[in-house]
């Protein structure tokens, strides 16, 4: 039988073996990514005939069961006076002249490793190993030279490969007993809920197959179960290496770790990780990962080794309150070591930014590797917004001018590089001066502004090399303008770039219209894309944007519950448009306080904006009524939703009505069982307001053949409506209300975009009979 074979690239065996040294998320880091490429091809330019650049070499060392392959590509491999030169490339922003032969033993070792590869190959009883530093700033090259024996390379190569083996077989002896655990375990219910057997086998389906499976689950499917385990058995059986389970919200991953929890209880042994935000784990009061400031980032890498096998042998599950107490113990990053947990760990949860962010922290664990992992994309129909606002990118004039006054006087080169960029913002500003509407919207890049902005970067960058002071609102400005680079890099006819004018500030926004031929790039890098959520409709629309080809796999699968359980009626003479809204306020308000008095408990009205819900709310008040009313604030803290859903805790006692927004908070990933919610209640058809963002999606998709107002404003509206519905009847003994308020439902377009089960039990009704239909249902009931 062959040996398994296992990849690790040159680099990785080093730093991952020989790491040492603290985490450091400064400038200096981040220009040697910008201009490393550069650099190389500056040196490798004056390479002579005999010189070869890029080079790749490759080791197979075979163990008992297993092969590993050492791989990667040399800079360049130099002859010189009948000797042989490795030559390795570094770029820098460090002066030259301050870098001697101590500098990073990391340098040395990767070059001596494709040192030692080449002088087996060659049969070459020595080599000169030279590490070449190049500074991206001011040119300056130095040179380092060492001459090995083959021999002392052989032993430090192999001893480098003896310390990664102990790796791999802790690895390997995990995997064996995973696989072991998972090919017993069964499915951890006594039996499949309604369409979930079915979900699970396609699921199954598309994993083994490299597929895509598109799922529309309703509450109650038991959706995260019928994708985790399908996906866990694909695991055992090897059609896939790693599982990542990612969401929009903290609450629906938090279901998938009580998923997991659930299967263990059944026998199942299985290593996770929850990614938490870096804002929400960091213990320092500022987030400055330097390590003159940060404890846990200072000598991280000398101890996060140890860490990292106290973990793997000792616990499968890695929440943040584990993940804190080893940070404690190995005075360590939090994030940091979630991140290097998700390497050894079966299955990741966290949101979608690890994975579709250009800013992913994930990137360099996916590099290579993601064409043998399985995403499972919950709660999916967010994706697309966050799609768009992931790359999408602004600046604003002010911040050019407030630092360029700042550094008049300080630094010659980014006080003019801020000023050519402020006026280059100045003369945009003009042009709209003369707008009437202030704004202008163009399908072109502003690719003139990239070389000013590059040039910003390029001083800073000097700058930081040579100054000990440390200047927040430089290193701000630096990373915003270095991310809005980073997005303009992906433009194309799917954006557009937008100028506003505030007063004197001129906002200047890439603006992402469709991100679908990012998403889908991003997607088919994985074997197998699962994309599932309660309200995936219409389908063929998510379809078409995730990228769905000839052979994958959909279902959409109806509620489990019984239809009997729900009344859904539809207000068929009120209008909520913007300019019918006040004339229709008493109706509105008459239409809540009848519904709500038909059974005491608790209630959740929608709204499709705050100054809605405010109009409604002032309304109320001005009634007689037997009920308390509370509503949701604009960037309400954790501890203030909790209080808002306190109220809901309990029903049946009292009358709670709750307002809110429409893909807000409350009206996706909450959880109001039995009486804690009876009744929901929604205001509109959940449309975005018109704005130049909204309208340039509109226009997009018109002008690729599509119904641009439909995917502007009608899908992403139908969707928050879906999912504030969903708040109501939870599980199987539910009883409960969804009041449509809005004439638009009675409409051909809208009856086609609601559930199919909705219309086994939906009334259309007006204002004077809906205290009977209400009071009529519950008795029924």
């Amino acid at each position: 039988m062959k040996n398994e074979l296992i990849k690790i690239s040159i680099r990785n065996l080093v730093e991952f073996v020989l790491r040492r040294g603290s985490i450091d998320s400064r400038i200096k880091a981040s220009v040697r990514a910008l201009e490393g490429i550069k650099g190389h091809k500056k040196i490798q330019s004056s390479y002579s005939e005999k010189d070869r650049a890029e080079v790749t070499l490759k080791e197979d060392i075979d163990f008992e069961d297993f092969t590993l392959r050492v791989e990667g590509r040399a800079d360049g491999i130099l002859e010189e006076n009948e000797k042989i030169i490795i030559d390795e490339i570094k770029t820098t922003t460090k002066n030259v002249m301050d870098i001697d032969y101590d500098f990073n033993e990391l340098h040395w070792a990767q070059a001596k490793v494709y040192a030692y590869i080449y002088s087996k190959e060659k049969n070459l009883d020595s080599i000169i190993v030279q590490l070449t530093y190049y500074n991206v700033e001011d040119f300056g090259t130095k040179f380092l030279r060492k001459e090995y024996s083959f021999n002392e390379l052989r032993e430090f190569f192999y001893d480098l490969i003896e310390k990664y083996k102990e790796w791999i077989l802790l690895e390997k002896k995990w995997i064996d007993f995973r696989n072991d655990s998972i090919e017993s375990f069964n499915f951890p219910f006594k039996s499949y809920r309604k369409g979930q057997r079915e979900l699970a086998i396609r699921v199954y389906k598309a994993i083994t197959e490299g597929k895509k499976c598109f799922a529309e689950a309703p509450t109650g499917i038991g959706k995260t179960m019928s994708t985790l385990f399908p996906a866990v058995k694909a695991l055992g059986a090897k059609e896939t290496q790693k599982i990542f389970y990612i969401t929009a919200k903290t609450t629906t991953r938090e279901i998938a770790n009580n998923t997991l929890r659930i299967m263990r209880e059944k026998g199942l042994n299985l290593r996770s990780v929850n990614i938490t935000a870096k804002e929400k784990c960091c213990k320092m009061e500022e987030k400055k990962c330097i390590p003159e400031y940060c404890p846990y980032a200072n000598g991280y890498f000398d101890r996060v080794n140890i860490a990292l096998k106290e973990a793997l042998k000792h616990k499968e599950e890695y929440d943040l309150e584990y993940i804190n107490k080893l940070s404690e113990e190995y005075n360590i990053c939090p994030f940091e070591f979630s991140l290097e947990l998700s390497n050894f760990c079966d299955v990741v949860i966290c949101d979608y930014n690890y994975i579709f962010d250009p800013q992913a922290s994930l990137k360099g664990i996916l590099e290579g590797k993601a064409k043998d992992y399985t995403i499972l994309i919950d709660e999916a129909h967010n994706l697309l917004d966050r799609g768009r606002s992931m790359y999408s990118s602004k600046i604003f004039k002010d911040d050019f001018l407030k630092l360029k006054r700042e550094f008049k006087s300080k630094d010659k080169g980014i006080y003019n590089s801020l000023d050519r960029a402020n006026k280059y913002l100045i003369e945009k500003r003009k042009v709209l001066e003369n707008l009437e509407t202030k704004s202008l919207v163009e399908k072109e890049e502003p690719s003139d502004l990239y070389g000013i902005l590059r040039g910003f970067l390029e001083k800073v960058d000097i700058y930081e090399s040579k100054s000990s002071e440390e200047n927040s609102n430089l290193l701000e400005l630096y990373f915003n303008v270095y991310e809005f680079l980073n997005i303009c890099s992906y433009y194309g006819e799917d954006f557009t770039t937008l100028y506003k004018l505030d007063g004197n500030n001129l906002e200047l926004l890439i603006n992402c219209l469709d991100p679908s031929r990012i998403l889908k790039s991003i997607m088919n890098r994985f074997k197998s894309v699962i994309i599932f959520s309660a309200t995936l409709l219409p389908m063929e629309y998510f379809k078409e944007l995730y990228g769905a080809q000839e052979g994958d796999y959909s279902v959409n699968l109806t509620s489990p519950f019984d239809y009997k359980n729900k009344l859904t009626i539809v207000g068929k003479d009120v209008s909520t448009t913007y300019s019918n809204r006040k004339r229709t306020l008493p109706k509105i308000v008459n239409y809540i306080i009848e519904c709500v008095k038909s059974k005491r408990g608790n209630y959740l009205v929608f709204f499709p904006s705050y100054e809605y819900m405010w109009m409604v709310h002032e309304e109320i008040k001005k009634r007689e009524v037997d009920f308390s009313l509370v509503a949701q604030g604009d960037h309400m803290k954790e501890e203030e939703k909790e209080e808002f859903l306190s109220l809901f805790k309990e029903g049946g006692e009292k009358t709670h009505l709750g307002l809110a927004v429409l893909g807000g908070h409350f009206s996706e990933g909450i959880d109001l069982t039995l009486d804690k919610l009876i009744g929901v209640i929604i205001i509109g058809v959940g449309m975005p307001k018109i704005c130049l963002e909204r309208e340039s999606i509109k226009e997009y998709y018109n002008s690729i053949g599509k119904n641009g107002f439909d995917y502007a404003y009608v899908y992403p509206g139908i969707i928050k409506v879906l999912q504030a519905a969903g708040r109501c009847i939870r599980t199987e003994k539910d009883k409960g209300v969804v009041l449509l308020l809005d004439d638009r439902y009675f409409t051909n377009k809208y009856k086609c975009l609601l559930p199919r089960e909705w219309f086994f039990n939906i009334l259309v009704e007006s204002e004077e009979g809906i205290k009977n239909t209400c009071e009529n249902f519950w008795k029924e009931v």
